[in-house]
């Protein structure tokens, strides 16, 4: 039977090739790169499918401007967008990867590509990068003059664009530098008597946690004496979001997983770490995570929000029309191994994609110096991935913001970390590793069961290992 079904295989290949189909050779397996035709003939007939997020408007115009600009070199080719819900993103790709529906570009990001890189729905894009390296110009890589250019890795912030890998194979391809940040309510913060005088301020990049915490008091004193007692100082995302949590983690120096692919959560950093988060709940610094509140930094009442979101996200909210400014990640030295969450949004090709050239084709112009100009007007206010596109005073990214501190996403490249523990262990228990990690922030922000630390540890060893026993 396996021997009929490679002979029909080899047929259909076969066919494939006499038609001239706009793919790769040999669907969802390896190619080598000297087979990748990077400069496909402009008049190619055919379609392509996109899912972006449905629920991110910045996402759908820059990929919409991409998609115009795509149709003067390629005019032939039809490209259309479907989207996704980030809230239930590996399910919904997984089942339309069965049905045979997925979109032959797929927006992914980190860890959530790990899953699709398991089941083998994503592509192994390292020998597309190859081909790039090997060609003379690439037709879909437009300089600064929307010309064909030499393609070269090195144009790339290669700290942000390996986390599109696993075991040295690329499967997402970046189209920004993502990496939390802290954006400041400057108006409260002026208030509150916080010196933002970027001559004399402890409020720039670099600035310690402790530099933080001495902001954060502050702050909470001018709240509390003018009617913000019920709101907090910092909108954090500490019980929901890794990238935040686990670099604190680290920065005390304790581990979730092991080089053995042992669960080591149960360590006294750890304990130090969760010590470090209820003591912020008892300063009304965040909230317990029992207390339901109303105000945010969205809607102008909280001080402070770690987050990882492009400036213009915020900046123009009516509550915070020229109240924002932003800076590093408060870096904790306590360890003398500070480290900042950083990850990746960006785009892979689903291996079952009969036009792999002609997707390869669309994202290498996404990674073009023309292509990461346009995304920048069409709403991507974050660090471009091309290094000659750095500065935001001349880059569009910083179009219109270039009088904040956007210099805050790329600061501190040596402390950049992404939540690349999963690796260490079946990444099939990455959800549950993930749920049981949230939920030990979680309680350590729950002011009755932060009283027992050691509880929280062994439940959280507990659930991880579980997590783990089940694949």
């Amino acid at each position: 039977m396996r021997k009929l079904l490679a002979i029909l295989l080899t047929g259909a290949l076969a066919l494939s090739l006499l038609v001239g189909c706009v793919g790769e050779k040999t669907p969802g397996g390896n190619v080598d790169p000297e087979d990748i035709n990077v400069n496909l003939d402009p008049n190619v007939q055919a379609e392509l499918e996109i899912m972006v997020p449905g629920g991110n408007v910045n996402e759908r115009t820059m990929i919409q401007c991409l998609i115009d600009s795509f149709a003067d070199l390629f005019p032939n080719v039809t490209i259309k967008m479907s989207y996704v819900s980030v809230d239930n993103y590996v399910s919904a790709v997984g089942q339309q990867q069965l049905a045979n529906t997925l979109p032959d570009i797929v927006w992914s990001n980190s860890p959530d590509f790990y899953d699709l890189v398991e089941s083998e729905t994503f592509a192994d894009l390292t020998p597309y990068l190859q081909a790039n390296e090997m060609a003379e110009t690439v037709y879909t890589y437009r300089d600064e003059n929307n010309q064909p250019s030499k393609f070269s890795s090195d144009d790339f912030f290669a700290e942000f664009f390996n986390m599109g890998k696993m075991e040295d194979k690329s499967y997402v391809i970046p189209r920004s530098c993502d990496t939390v940040i802290t954006f400041l309510n400057t108006d409260i913060l002026s208030k509150a008597g916080v010196d933002l005088n970027p001559e004399t301020t402890k409020v720039k990049n670099g600035w310690t946690w402790d530099d933080f915490l001495e902001v954060c008091a502050k702050a909470r004193a001018w709240m509390d004496k003018n009617g913000m007692s019920n709101n907090y100082v910092i909108d954090a995302n500490l019980t929901s979001w890794l990238s935040v949590c686990y670099p604190m983690l680290l920065s005390y120096g304790a581990e979730v997983i092991d080089t053995e692919g042992n669960v080591a959560i149960d360590s006294e950093a750890t304990r130090q770490c969760l010590e470090m988060v209820a003591t912020m709940v008892k300063e009304r610094y965040i909230n317990d995570s029992t207390v339901a509140t109303t105000g945010s930094y969205d809607n102008g009442k909280s001080a402070m929000l770690f987050q990882s979101a492009s400036v213009s996200l915020y900046a123009e909210r009516l509550a915070l029309k020229g109240k924002v400014d932003l800076v590093s990640f408060p870096l904790i030295t306590v360890n003398d191994t500070p480290k900042i969450g950083a990850g990746i949004a960006g785009y892979a090709i689903n291996s079952a994609s009969q036009n792999k050239e002609l997707a390869w084709a669309f994202l290498t112009y996404m990674l073009s110096y023309t292509g990461q100009q346009e995304m920048a007007l069409n709403g991507l206010n974050l660090a471009s991935i091309r290094q000659d596109l750095s500065d935001y005073t001349t880059a569009n990214w910083g179009k219109g913001y270039e009088t904040l501190n956007l210099s805050a996403y790329t600061f501190g490249s040596e402390y950049k970390v992404s939540t690349d523990f999963f690796v260490r262990t079946t990444l099939s228990a990455k959800a549950g590793l993930q749920q049981a990690l949230q939920q030990m922030f979680n309680n350590a922000s729950n002011a009755e069961k932060a009283k027992d630390i050691d509880g929280i540890i062994a439940t959280t060893v507990r659930d991880m290992e579980d997590a783990m026993i089940e694949y």
